[in-house]
This record gives structure tokens, sequence and C-alpha cells, in this order.
């Protein structure tokens, strides 16, 4: 293992691997982390989601990890997520029977903002609201 592949636990990588494994068992809709550039949030999540899929292995959690840049658009978005579903009926799409998609975006704010005001692809990550 080469000294970038380690992560080294301090107060806030427990914290952020305890937030995960609550939320994560509780089901929670969404979680956002934020804080200073370099503070290893996205490797933290990165090793537990790959520690995730593991241990879950055949039952459990299917990781999907997004990585925005400034050239990422709503039809990339839309590609990386629709790898992993599985199409139940017409217009219904989910993980495989069993199983819980758990979805990472990393550089959540980085997709270039068009001449309106959109970043259509993070509009497609909005959560549809039930009338």
């Amino acid at each position: 293992m080469s000294v970038r592949e380690m992560i080294i636990p301090n107060a806030n990588t427990m914290q952020q691997n305890f937030f995960l494994n609550t939320l994560c068992k509780n089901h929670a809709r969404s979680l956002i982390f934020v804080g200073p550039t370099g503070t290893g949030k996205s490797a933290v999540t990165n090793a537990w989601l790959l520690e995730i899929s593991k241990i879950t292995e055949g039952i459990g959690y299917i990781p999907l990890i997004i990585n925005y840049s400034a050239r990422t658009t709503a039809k990339q978005t839309q590609d990386s997520i629709m790898t992993k579903m599985d199409r139940r009926r017409k217009g219904v799409y989910g993980p495989p029977v069993g199983k819980r998609a758990v979805v990472f975006v990393d550089d959540l704010n980085m997709p270039e903002v068009e001449i309106y005001g959109a970043q259509p692809p993070i509009e497609l990550l909005r959560p549809v609201s039930k009338c």
C-alpha cells in the first residue's frame, strides 16, 4: 500500500464513517459532506463504499460513484446512473431486486452553470416531490 492510499483515522474520518454507517443502516435519503479542500472527504467515502460493497456482496448495496467536472453533462450523469439500474416497468427504474443503490457524487458544485443559472447534471439528482 502506498502512502497515498492510506487513510489515517482521526476525529474527522471517524465522524464521517459513523455518519455513513448510521445513515445507511437507517436508509437515509441524502447526506452531504462539506469542508475544506484536502481533508479526505472523497477518499474516506470511496473507501467506505468499497468496503460496504465487499461486506454485503450478493445481498446488499450497489455503490455508484459519479465524479463531476466542469464539463459533465446531464446525459453523462444519466448514463452513469442507468448502467447500474434495472428496468422494472415502463418509466420505472431501480437497483436489482433485494439491493439498494448508494450514489456518491464527488465535486457536486463543479458542473458549469448555464446562462439561465441552471446546472442540468445536478437537476437530475433532485428528489421528486410527491403531490
